[in-house]
Parts: structure tokens; C-alpha cells; sequence
């Protein structure tokens, strides 16, 4: 399980698709660049076309908490990320759906 997040990328995405449609995913963090550990969180960059809502985000991360994915998953919105985190997810990221 430490290394393999591509058998919880099919339920992640589908609750991504379902609270934000059309959206656009990246992995990036520590376990795009393989680099983690066991405890190491999933981190999500979404890019839905426009500044997501604060209660949509809400509603991503208590979904993903009741979920069975036993991982905890961070989501940034790209629209609202710093430029700091955008060079990463530009440098490091992965496209998990475009």
C-alpha cells in the first residue's frame, strides 16, 4: 500500500467529478516526485477554471474522510494557490485528469 495511490485514483477522481465536473487534476507533492513515506498525505492540485469555493473544498475533504481510502488527501485549488506551490505543481505535478 506505502506506494500504491493508483488503486485509490479511480475513487478519487470520481468524488472529485461529482462535487466539481469537468475539472482538471494534478498529484503532486511528495509522492509524484517518490520521495515519501508511509504517512504521507496525497496531495491534489484542482483546476476547475475559476477560484473554487471554500465550502465546495469542504465538502471534497469530508467526502474523502468517509470514504474508504485509507490515506489523507490534501486538495489545493490551483486557481488560489500561491506561486510557490504553482511552480511545484508545475514543476513536480502529474496529471492525473485533464
Amino acid at each position: 500500500m506505502i506506494n500504491n495511490i493508483e488503486e485509490y485514483k479511480i475513487a478519487i477522481l470520481e468524488i472529485i467529478e461529482e462535487l466539481l465536473p469537468g475539472c482538471k487534476v494534478q498529484l503532486f507533492g511528495s509522492r509524484a516526485r517518490k520521495d515519501f513515506s508511509e504517512g504521507s498525505d496525497i496531495d491534489l492540485a484542482i483546476d476547475a477554471g475559476f477560484p473554487i469555493d471554500y465550502k465546495k473544498i469542504y465538502a471534497l475533504k469530508e467526502k474523502f474522510e468517509e470514504s474508504t481510502i485509507p490515506l489523507f488527501i490534501d486538495i489545493v485549488d490551483i486557481n488560489s494557490a500561491d506561486e510557490k506551490i504553482k511552480n511545484e505543481i508545475k514543476r513536480d505535478g502529474i496529471v492525473w485528469k485533464n
